[in-house]
């Protein structure tokens, strides 16, 4: 997990660079982080020690502080520039803030890592069904504990798969006794964050002792059985959390700010003398602070079971798009939208006497809202015109996933029969016509035929395969265990495909109900919002 690219390691490295005389004392080091922090940060791989973490947060709570202080100095000297007497409320706003805003920046960057670790941690779980197929399939073909754990750590590019070499590693260099503590520890390490992931490595682990093979099968499906299982009940289990977090988000994000509003014209008949800037500061800073805090801590209990797809630059649609182009007419949108707006701030009475229709429509609506427009309008127009075939591609990814598992379902009973792989892709692609997922399955049968290829270079050959630009991890990994499981037995990779795609109907059914169990919420959120 070490990334050297990562901006923690940057931030850490600028701070110890520039604001190393902010943290001289190395003694606080193990005073202020407990052991728990210290294996924490050593999970977590990045390179950086207790001395950059603290220096890189006191720098930020430093710089934080400073912008605060210039920004309070500069509203107090525009009250007295303006002759406005600046009431307590605003001057305790403005201390609280300056007070406490650079301490929450600084205890937020001390924790980082265990949020960054807490992050791969739950987002990792939904990788726990491939490394558990590659394990099972492997198995199931070759009883070899090593080889199946080397198998799935080469095949696979998840979280999970990077520990499992980091494992395989600290056993080549005798860390551990062999593949079984190795996989015993790695099970361990899990345990606190999966305890079905756990229990399914300590089955296949037993599996090998099995001496009957119909048991040694029984078991490595259980395997299979409990993290599958496990996964979907994770995500039962984070939808039927979800609707008091979604209330609380709703109370503070809306209805207190519209109450707030509605008796602020109260607040004068009792004598309370609310100005804009005491405003400002509820609803632009400390709202949308607390906001932003409580929902990332809500996403951060979310376990992942799909990964969106990534779009890669050099998809064929979208080298076509040229990002300067698009850039210089947004500019240009821009500033002739904006510009009536800007000139008749700077030179008000004579531009507005000297153009009547400008005059006229000042009257109707300020032309300074011709300045939020023109940027509006200039952020739309670069965003639909780079982004938008970008998400036109990952709908159409999606659509296809959502497809998948049905296609799936449908040619792993065709291998079952004994069909040859060319005749179970186009029977599938056949069934599914009129899909977005036949058109990779026909694609793939016409490799296989009009080419006369081998099934991995039928799906991943870089010139011609069918997966070329299909940005998909899910059916990338599938496919991947179809056609190491079609080179040793048919009936086992058909038992095994089938499987997954009963999981991944399953988890589709529980990514909709979550749908289903927030969409009276959200739906009031967004006629609320309008």
């Amino acid at each position: 997990m070490n990334n050297d690219t990562h901006w923690y390691i940057k931030a850490t490295r600028f701070a110890q660079n520039h604001f190393s005389w902010l943290n001289r004392n190395d003694s606080k080091d193990n005073s202020y982080f407990t052991e728990e922090y210290i294996q924490t940060l050593r999970f977590s791989g990045l390179d950086v020690t207790k001395n950059n973490i603290l220096t890189l947060s006191y720098m930020v709570a430093f710089l934080s502080f400073i912008i605060l202080f210039s920004f309070d100095s500069s509203i107090i000297v525009l009250y007295y520039s303006s002759k406005m007497n600046i009431d307590l409320l605003t001057i305790f706003l403005l201390m609280t803030s300056t007070i406490f805003l650079p301490l929450i920046f600084m205890n937020l960057i001390a924790s980082y890592p265990k949020v960054y670790v807490q992050y791969i941690k739950i987002h990792s779980l939904g990788d726990i069904p491939e490394i558990l197929s590659y394990l099972v399939m492997y198995l199931k073909l070759v009883p070899n504990l090593e080889n199946s754990v080397k198998f799935a750590a080469r095949e696979s590019s998840t979280t999970l798969s990077k520990d499992l070499r980091k494992m395989l590693w600290d056993m080549e260099i005798r860390i551990h006794h062999g593949i079984h503590d190795g996989l015993t520890a790695f099970a361990n390490q899990w345990g606190s964050w999966s305890d079905h992931l756990k229990r399914a490595l300590h089955l296949i682990r037993s599996s090998i002792d099995e001496s009957d093979e119909s048991q040694r099968i029984i078991t490595l499906n259980k395997a299979l059985d409990v993290g599958l299982e496990g996964t979907r009940d994770l995500m039962h289990e984070y939808a039927e959390k979800l609707h008091q977090p979604t209330l609380v988000i709703y109370s503070i994000g809306i209805m207190i700010p519209l109450a707030i509003i509605a008796m602020l014209p109260a607040a004068g008949l009792i004598g309370l003398q609310i100005t804009i800037f005491q405003i400002f500061i509820l609803y632009d800073i400390l709202l949308p602070l607390f906001l932003f805090l409580y929902i990332r801590k809500i996403l951060m209990l979310r376990p992942a079971t799909f990964n969106p797809p990534s779009i890669p630059t050099n998809h064929p649609d979208l080298k076509k798009i040229n990002r300067k182009k698009h850039f210089i007419i947004a500019v240009f949108i821009g500033i002739i939208c904006s510009a009536p707006g800007f000139l008749s701030l700077l030179l008000p009475s004579f531009f507005l006497l000297k153009s009547s229709f400008l005059s006229q429509l000042h009257e109707i609506i300020p032309l300074s809202l011709l300045i939020i427009w023109g940027f509006s309008l200039s952020f739309a127009y670069y965003a639909y015109m780079v982004y938008h075939p970008v998400k036109k591609i990952r709908d159409s990814i999606k659509q296809m996933e959502t497809e998948f598992s049905d296609a799936l379902y449908i040619m792993g009973k065709r291998i079952s029969e004994e069909k040859s792989p060319e005749e179970s892709f186009h029977y599938t692609s056949s069934m599914m016509k009129g899909s977005d997922i036949a058109q990779l399955f026909s694609h793939t049968a016409y490799n296989l035929s009009a080419i006369q290829t081998n099934v991995y270079d039928a799906l991943f050959s870089k010139e011609y395969g069918s997966l070329k630009y299909i940005y998909s991890d899910r059916i990338h990994s599938i496919l991947r265990l179809f056609v190491e499981g079609i080179k040793k037995s048919q009936k086992s990779v058909s038992i095994s495909i089938i499987k997954l795609a009963d999981h991944l109907k399953d988890l589709q059914q529980v990514e909709k109900k979550i749908s289903e169990t927030l969409s009276e919420l959200t739906s009031t959120l967004k006629a609320t919002g309008r």
